[in-house]
């Protein structure tokens, strides 16, 4: 594949190294080659000429050591190379990144230990394709479903960004921990590029060999307009075995796409660029491992027609940037459509109905023990921004902002009683639909006023406001044996609207061009909403926002011409008003009220070195602390005090990393190695009614090689990921449906990428 290209206007600073390649701190290298900077020029010779991270964390380019906020970039191509295209292969490598994964692969995403649970709520971290909101941002929006980050392949991306601390200024909803940034690459004018990455990968415990394979080419038409398309298609083996089914591999994942961008730039003044995404993804069986008696590794023992599902993403934006002296305008449009349908085994929540039926309701059951759930979600979302940033005289810069978000959602489901020994439907229990809307509207502003040449103060607000609707029809025997009520039961559409403001205030200090220390006092918010068959069990119509306020210092070094890089930053976030699920026990209806708060507290120290020609050596520490301040109120679904610590964080996680590099005549072999450490955390809080431990999961430790020669047009890598074979746990145990069924990292993979760009 290609190098990326540079994405147009930035001010990229080059800086050579010899023999060796430059990072900052902040970019996580994943045991990959340092060269992982941003965007590389065509033709530039790896390990010479590196330009300098920038990002786009404040909705303007900037050199990563420059920003006042704590981010991490993430580079694309060092995913693709070594085909870490899952968020779980990778999160453990940014500071601060927690995640709890489904048995259908979705990745329920923290920051800095902000959440209770991916039942509890809306999201809690921000996703942004090109600054344009991703998916759902209400809980109701595709059944939940729709809040999972995607697993966007890296063909062509430029790099992912991380940003930690609440954003709610510059990203508006459900950023009260942080957000999530896939940075495309843009087509460039210059040349006609291109290039090809295929692959080849065995994981352990599997009978099948995956495949990946990628191709993009950039191809100018004219001085004025470029066009960039990339695709690919990859097979990712399953490992999980069946017994009782006598099925293997039922994990395995199909996933292809593409994108295609076009760019006009008739002038300095005018650019537009207008592109599309398309991703599908294809799983075969849920990532469910059962433990206990009768299990043995990497085995589950499922309803025979359930853990398959099919997801698909389309997105199309517009970005148009008009530049009239110091002015500039910016307009992002976005619309996206997020697709997804799955079958998930509930016989543990329904297969005695399905068997036994409900004593007293005259409803005797279907004779068989299994159950399904059937899901099939839809969430439309139309978004627009329009920026504009200038000059204030000398001393001061502006950023204005309007911002509008209408997502219409669609979800139906389905509670069947099935057949073990068939995997056929022989009655219904419930038929559900609940179409949910909501549109965002909100304006935003930033003031930088530069006091001195050293010293700058930014100021922004953002007032924010939003409308939500919710209805519900369920029908079948649901309401009738469970219930006593009619059929269908139908809950009248509510309406809900709301109002939040976030504000930043950001003192920065340059002692240097080279050193720089930062404040950082920022707020975030999160939606509130209507509650599910609230007009039914007259229950609460409604729950408020939850806020997020984060107290915050750092220090970023670049020290030694570049040879030593530091990041490091200590922060306080106080968490009000915490979105909580509250059992009702007349209906066993659950519905969500503000009540508790909680807080997140921490240190995180990364640091980057270049001691040698050719070697680059990385690592951070972060050492975090989430907990309760106050206890669940009476009636809450799950049981939680004061001091409990929240879901998915870890006390302690690190990574370190080194790579050699060697130059011999014109090619750059290179060995590479990674390290992750990844804490014990706790799960979800679990029901009144359940056990009274929570589900513990164990520290871990993740350890991935690589070797490989390099060339300007090729490449060759080989790679082994989990070289251990550890089995890190990332969900699953008490609080969930099936309490023996947990998901774990993928087990020790080994794998082969050839690399050829033009």
């Amino acid at each position: 594949m290609s190098r990326p290209e540079r994405e147009p206007s930035l001010p990229v600073v080059n800086k050579s190294f010899r023999g060796g390649l430059l990072i900052a701190p902040s970019l996580c290298c994943l045991g990959l080659s340092p060269q992982t900077h941003s965007e590389e020029a065509p033709g530039t010779p790896r390990g010479q000429a590196i330009e300098e991270v920038v990002v786009s964390a404040q909705k303007r380019v900037e050199r990563l050591q420059d920003v006042p906020v704590p981010v991490t970039a993430i580079p694309a191509s060092a995913l693709a190379e070594q085909n870490t295209v899952r968020l779980q292969d990778y999160y453990s490598s940014v500071p601060g990144l927690n995640l709890t994964s489904g048995s259908k692969g979705d990745a329920f995403l923290s920051i800095r230990g902000v959440t209770t649970g991916i039942t509890s709520g809306n999201p809690t971290v921000g996703i942004t394709i090109d600054d344009v909101p991703y998916g759902s941002s209400s809980t109701f929006g595709a059944g939940g479903l729709g809040t999972a980050a995607p697993d966007i392949d890296p063909s062509d991306l430029a790099r992912v960004e991380v940003l930690r601390g609440p954003q709610g200024t510059l990203y508006g909803a459900s950023s009260i921990g942080g957000l999530l940034k896939f940075v495309t690459v843009d087509p460039s004018l210059d040349s006609l590029h291109g290039g090809i990455r295929a692959g080849a990968s065995s994981v352990a415990h599997s009978s099948e060999t995956g495949f990946n394979l990628r191709g993009n080419i950039n191809a100018p038409l004219s001085d004025t307009v470029a066009i960039r398309a990339s695709g690919f298609t990859r097979r990712d083996p399953g490992y999980i075995d069946d017994p009782a089914r006598q099925a293997r591999d039922v994990n395995r994942v199909d996933v292809d796409g593409g994108r295609i961008s076009t760019l006009w730039r008739p002038s300095n003044v005018l650019s537009v660029r207008v592109d599309g995404l398309l991703q599908h993804t294809q799983g075969y069986g849920s990532s469910d491992v059962y433990t206990g008696p009768g299990f043995g590794d990497l085995q589950q023992n499922t309803l025979r027609g359930t853990g398959a599902y099919d997801k698909r993403i389309q997105l199309y934006d517009a970005l148009v940037t008009l530049r009239l002296k110091n002015v500039e305008i910016t307009s992002v449009t976005g619309y996206g459509i997020n697709k997804e349908q799955n079958s998930i085994d509930f016989s543990s929540s329904f297969g005695t109905y399905a068997l036994e039926g409900v004593p007293g309701s005259g409803f005797d059951g279907f004779g068989v023990s299994g159950a399904a759930l059937l899901n099939d979600t839809e969430t439309k979302k139309l978004t627009q921004e329009l920026r504009l940033s200038m000059p204030l005289g000398k001393n001061i810069d502006w950023l204005f902002g309007l911002f509008y978000n209408d997502e219409d959602s669609h979800v139906a489901q389905q509670i069947n009683a099935v057949d073990p020994a068939t995997g056929a439907t022989v009655g219904q229990f419930l038929s559900a639909t609940w179409p949910t809307t909501y549109k965002e509207y909100a304006v935003f502003t930033t003031f930088t006023f530069q006091l001195t040449d050293q010293f700058d103060l930014q100021l922004g607000g953002r007032q924010s406001e939003n409308k939500q609707t919710y209805s519900e029809i369920d029908a079948g025997l649901y309401g009738p044996v469970f219930y006593g009520l009619p059929d269908p039961i139908v809950n009248p559409e509510v309406r809900t609207s709301e109002s939040s403001f976030t504000y930043l205030v950001t003192p920065r200090f340059k002692f240097s061009d080279h050193v720089m220390a930062y404040a950082r006092l920022a707020s975030g918010y999160r939606p509130g909403g209507p509650n599910p068959t609230s007009t039914v069990f007259n229950l609460p119509p409604s729950f408020k926002p939850d806020t997020t306020e984060n107290y915050e210092i750092g220090l970023k070094a670049d020290l030694a011409g570049g040879a030593v890089t530091i990041d490091s930053s200590i922060y306080y976030i106080d968490w009000k008003d915490i979105q909580l699920s509250v059992f009702d026990p007349v209906s066993f209806a659950t519905y969500y009220v503000n009540a508790s708060r909680g807080k997140s507290q921490g240190l995180e120290l990364a640091a980057t070195a270049r001691p040698t020609r050719g070697l680059s050596l990385s690592g951070w520490l972060a050492w975090n602390d989430a907990v309760l301040t106050e206890s669940f109120p009476p009636g809450s679904s799950s049981y939680g005090v004061s001091g409990d610590r929240l879901p998915a964080s870890s006390r302690f996680s690190g990574h370190v990393s080194l790579e050699q590099e060697w130059q011999l005549r014109s090619v750059n072999p290179y060995v590479a190695a990674a390290v992750s450490y990844v804490g014990d955390r706790k799960g979800g809080f679990v029901s009144v009614s359940g056990p009274p431990d929570r589900q513990t999961f164990p520290s871990y430790t993740q350890t991935d090689l690589r070797v490989g020669v390099r060339d300007n047009d090729w490449s060759v890598n080989l790679f082994a990921t989990n070289v251990t074979d550890e089995r890190g746990v990332l969900a699953g145990g008490l609080g969930t449906f099936n309490p023996i069924a947990f998901i774990y990292i993928q087990p020790r993979t080994i794998g082969l990428s050839l690399d050829w760009s033009f």
